[in-house]
């Protein structure tokens, strides 16, 4: 297991901010009509590897388009998670992050400072891991799940300093 270079974004982020054209093919490529906002936002989002609230996103927004209403902005973000732009994780109780990683991963969540690293995880262990969980279930409950996703949130406290 390690920890994910959040150096090295994804190959078409790093080139965002010289060549909208990128998000624009991005955005064809997966069915999203494109508008100035939802570039804007796509922007802010894919420019580095991060886990933003909709409230976050929403206020980065607002530097450039004051008039994006909250609503059409947590739309958008329901709508690139759908069609795998981003990912929405839940790694703190009721709230929705918005995780420009969208390779797999998993979380190490640190509950005194908020902060957030992605790690990846042995793709055999992963598997491994994966495969006993649906064993187990199925012993227990009878019946096999029709699909699974493996999410692991490793939480820890970090030492005060």
């Amino acid at each position: 297991m390690g920890f994910l270079d959040v150096r090295e974004p994804r190959p078409y982020i790093a080139k965002v901010k010289a060549n909208d054209d990128l998000l624009r093919a991005e955005f064809d490529r997966l069915g999203i009509r494109f508008t100035a906002q939802r570039l804007e936002m796509a922007r802010i989002l894919l420019q580095k590897p991060q886990h933003l609230t909709a409230e976050q996103v929403y206020t980065a927004v607002n530097r450039s388009f004051p008039q994006a209403s909250r609503a059409t902005v947590f739309n958008n973000l329901k709508l690139f998670a759908a069609k795998g732009l981003l990912r929405a994780v839940e790694l703190k109780s009721g709230v929705t992050l918005y995780d420009s990683n969208n390779r797999g991963h998993h979380h190490v969540l640190d509950v005194r400072t908020g902060a957030i690293l992605d790690a990846e995880v042995d793709p055999g262990v992963e598997k491994k891991l994966k495969a006993e969980l649906l064993k187990a279930y199925a012993d227990h409950m009878g019946v096999a799940p029709e699909s699974a996703e493996l999410q692991i949130t490793l939480r820890v406290k970090s030492r005060a300093r």
